[in-house]
């Protein structure tokens, strides 16, 4: 049993450790599809960075992270997202942020996936998970608690596939 709680807590450990690592380097280029593709583990490291790392926390690199996420998703060659009214968390910028973070992960993830209700799933779930760890930080969001009561229901996917 001691083993089992050992293995568990080295695990959580280490992928806060892994969190805590992302680094977004002064000289970096997005100016070809290379540039891209060098930096999508950065892309799917930063995602996560910012899932895992509590809002009131690190808010200097977490300005740092999402305006590189931002340069990236606008100019990539590979991953488009759709902002549709109705699955978008407009009025809370950092659950935008988490939804168009979750959309690129699984794009990339899933061989640049074109899919635009599995892309918005899961750009959904990760503004969700993301606004239910920081709720206390962003306040009440009318549209993410619409969400919320729709993926615990679950309608949230054919709900997406209505706004396709």
């Amino acid at each position: 049993m001691d083993k089992i709680k050992t293995l568990i807590f080295l695990l959580f450990v280490s992928t806060s450790l892994l969190a805590q690592e992302v680094e977004i380097p002064n000289n970096l280029k997005l100016e070809n599809k290379e540039d891209y593709k060098k930096t999508e583990q950065l892309v799917l490291n930063s995602t996560e960075w910012l899932l895992k790392t509590p809002i009131s926390e690190n808010p200097i690199k977490r300005k740092d992270i999402n305006a590189f996420l931002m340069k990236w998703m606008s100019g990539s060659p590979t991953v488009s997202i759709e902002l549709v009214s109705g699955i978008v968390p407009l009025e809370c910028a950092d659950c935008l942020m988490s939804f168009m973070s979750g959309w690129t992960k699984y794009s990339l993830e899933n061989n640049y996936s074109k899919n635009k209700v599995d892309c918005a799933l899961a750009g959904a779930e990760n503004a969700i998970e993301f606004y239910e760890k920081n709720k206390s930080e962003l306040g009440k969001n009318s549209d993410m608690e619409k969400l919320i009561k729709r993926n615990k229901k679950g309608k949230l996917k054919k709900y997406i596939e209505s706004k396709f």
